[in-house]
């Protein structure tokens, strides 16, 4: 096991109905005015904006609200809220929503404690010297934002989709119920759970470089969320299978799965599939979902990677004979059909992606190197790994 250093400073408040556990905490903090920033109508149907209101409210807490994030969150909603946060001179940010609603709350926390524009941040023009807390009550698990400190950011004028990673952007407290995610629609909790599978993926296919108990804790929490993802049809209200894949979203991205390992994991799925969705717009997950099992067949083409995808295939997919022996690439077979099995596309054409659209996304990912570690990325590579997919 190699040297590490681990912090993670969120407190989670898991469980159902612990939303008003949420209170106290704003309250030792001394916070008094809060930005809560929501996505669609759901959180407002479902009555759950409401209640933190009124949570709010008999706490003595002014707050305003900004709604309308999008999947692949974009910096117009980040800068709409930042103008908001000055205006009622914000304490903190309250996120109510998945993924996206926390990296837009993470962003909005820089924006409003800076006189700069937040995409000076995004594009590294200045670094971050302060940022307002994130508080946040999770409806969606998926991306480990609730718990990391990084948030991804869409530009719809430039097309570009950027990452922003700081300690400031780690949340203080969120509140993960899994009961809230019940109203989800099936395909965006799918889409999510690849996300959260991908990040565990990400760091065990680094290497087998790192102690047992690591790749064993990978392993256990890559079948999980196979499991629950795979049960999810006919357990859309079952609290052991939506908490347990709650769980494990939050171990994916947390940094944990990473400890002990040379790096902290290969996001090239990640940084291309930005391109996809900044340009094409296709949600998250579902670029994952496509880029993933691709990317595994181009690194298996070239010879790479072979004892780490053979351990992926028995260890995590469950395989116990491949063809002509060869479990490594059954393995990259295997997920590719598990992310099928789940309704979702496994190549870019799916998705209106054509071949003369390669070198514009290869270009548009190429912005973001350097990145990958079993395959350090450069333009052709890139473009290599997306003529796979298509």
């Amino acid at each position: 096991m190699h040297t590490f250093t681990y912090h993670s400073p969120t407190k989670i408040i898991f469980g159902q109905d612990t939303a008003p556990n949420l209170i106290p905490e704003l309250h030792n903090a001394k916070i008094s005015r809060v930005l809560v920033l929501t996505g669609g109508k759901s959180v407002y149907a479902s009555g759950l904006h409401g209640a933190v209101a009124d949570l709010l409210n008999q706490a003595g807490i002014r707050h305003e609200t900004v709604s309308g994030v999008l999947p692949n969150p974009r910096l117009s909603k980040v800068r709409e809220g930042v103008a908001a946060a000055k205006a009622i001179q914000a304490q903190a940010i309250l996120p109510i929503g998945g993924g996206s609603v926390f990296d837009s709350a993470k962003a909005v926390a820089v924006g409003a404690a800076s006189e700069y524009d937040i995409w000076d941040f995004m594009t590294r023009k200045h670094t971050i010297a302060a940022a307002l807390p994130v508080y946040g009550i999770l409806t969606l698990s998926g991306t480990s934002s609730e718990v990391n400190n990084t948030a991804v950011i869409s530009n719809e004028a430039t097309q570009e989709k950027f990452a922003l990673a700081h300690e400031l952007l780690i949340p203080r407290a969120a509140v993960v119920d899994p009961a809230l995610q019940y109203s989800v629609p099936l395909n965006q909790v799918c889409y999510s759970g690849v996300d959260a599978l991908s990040h565990v993926l990400e760091a065990y296919f680094e290497s087998l470089d790192t102690s047992e108990v690591i790749l064993e804790h990978c392993e256990a929490y890559a079948k999980t969320i196979i499991r629950c993802l795979r049960g999810l049809p006919g357990a859309r209200e079952n609290y052991d299978v939506r908490s347990e894949l709650a769980f494990c979203s939050i171990y994916a991205h947390s940094g944990w799965a990473s400890v002990g390992r040379a790096r902290r994991g290969d996001f090239t799925s990640h940084r291309i599939g930005h391109a996809l969705g900044g340009i094409f717009d296709v949600p998250h997950g579902v670029t994952l979902g496509i880029l993933m099992p691709n990317w595994m067949r181009y690194v298996y083409d070239r010879g790479l990677c072979r004892d780490t995808f053979t351990r992926f295939a028995t260890h995590i997919m469950g395989i116990k004979e491949a063809p002509d022996n060869d479990f490594a690439l059954a393995g990259a077979q295997a997920f590719k059909d598990f992310v099928r099995s789940l309704g979702m596309p496994v190549s870019m054409r799916e998705v209106g992606v054509k071949e003369t659209d390669i070198p514009a996304l290869a270009e548009n990912a190429s912005r973001s190197l350097p990145f990958g570690c079993v395959i350090p990325m450069d333009p052709e590579h890139i473009a290599g790994v997306l003529r796979q997919a298509l």
